[in-house]
């Protein structure tokens, strides 16, 4: 046996009525409170196609340099910059760029990009090479 949600009686039929925001099935009686309840048309599912991403990376024949500590040291030495004021120019931390001149941190292909077009150096060879 099915009841009205708003006045608990038996109501062997029901309407369907928004009340405040919300859906109840009532009693002939009680509809007249509420706003008649017709749902929305559920759209169809449009097939969407992803667009083709691009990924920055790296030909497989190119690795970084394992020299790449002395090769960075040496450039920016020879342009006679501190790591502060080449941490400036790059808008970058000093500390980092310590850190890769000690071997202790190895840059990432972005940072590697960064570190060649401010020194003018070659941090990505040949795998071939080796």
């Amino acid at each position: 046996m099915s009841y009205c949600e708003l006045c608990g009686k038996s109501a062997p039929e029901r309407k369907r009525v928004i009340v405040d925001g919300t859906v109840f099935n009532v009693c002939m009686s009680c509809s007249r409170h509420g706003k008649p309840y017709e749902p929305a048309p559920v759209p169809k599912k449009k097939k969407v196609v992803a667009p083709a991403t691009k990924k920055i990376t790296l030909a497989d024949d190119l690795v970084l340099d394992p020299e790449f500590p002395r090769i960075i040291r040496e450039a920016r030495m020879k342009r006679g910059l501190s790591h502060e004021q080449l941490g400036m120019q790059m808008s970058e931390k000093s500390n980092l760029l310590r850190r890769f001149e000690t071997g202790a941190l190895k840059p990432d292909e972005l940072m590697a990009k960064k570190l060649e077009r401010h020194l003018g150096i070659k941090l990505y060879v040949s795998a071939e090479g080796e």
